[in-house]
């Protein structure tokens, strides 16, 4: 649905509108980290989880647009990382496979349209993966964190 709207309104504006994000639902849930977990270890997990969005929290409170900075990016970064140490295959399909097919969907829209500005609008939690995969690509000047 949210898509729909952002759709809708893009058409309206006459910007063209390019989905990056790639999940599955009818697997995405067979990839949840603590799915295989017994209660007691589960209950530890969510904790932790708790924990590190609180970090994420007070880490986006460090730049004038909530979620659009560095210091979010590291706690988020050392977050995933934890959570790969859970569960490295779900790490895999859930965030580093899902990242490649996002930045690849970025780098085409790129390709697909030269000197045009791209405005690319994703969840916080992808922001340090898609600069990292893109800072090094040729003839695009990111502006990240925003001003």
């Amino acid at each position: 649905m949210y898509r729909i709207s952002i759709e809708g309104r893009c058409e309206e504006k006459q910007f063209k509108f390019v989905p990056i994000d790639w999940v599955e639902l009818d697997v995405w849930l067979d990839f949840d980290p603590f799915k295989d977990l017994e209660s007691s270890q589960l209950e530890i997990l969510e904790d932790q989880s708790e924990q590190w969005w609180q970090q994420q929290l007070a880490a986006a409170k460090t730049s004038v647009i909530p979620f659009n900075s560095l210091e979010f990016d590291h706690v988020t970064k050392q977050k995933y990382q934890w959570l790969e140490t859970i569960n490295p295959e779900s790490h895999a399909v859930r965030w580093v496979c899902r990242h490649h097919i996002m930045i690849q969907r970025i780098k085409n829209a790129i390709n697909d349209n030269p000197d045009a500005r791209i405005l690319c609008i994703v969840d916080a939690d992808h922001n340090h993966a898609l600069y990292e995969g893109l800072i090094a690509q040729e003839n695009v000047q990111l502006i990240y964190p925003l001003k």
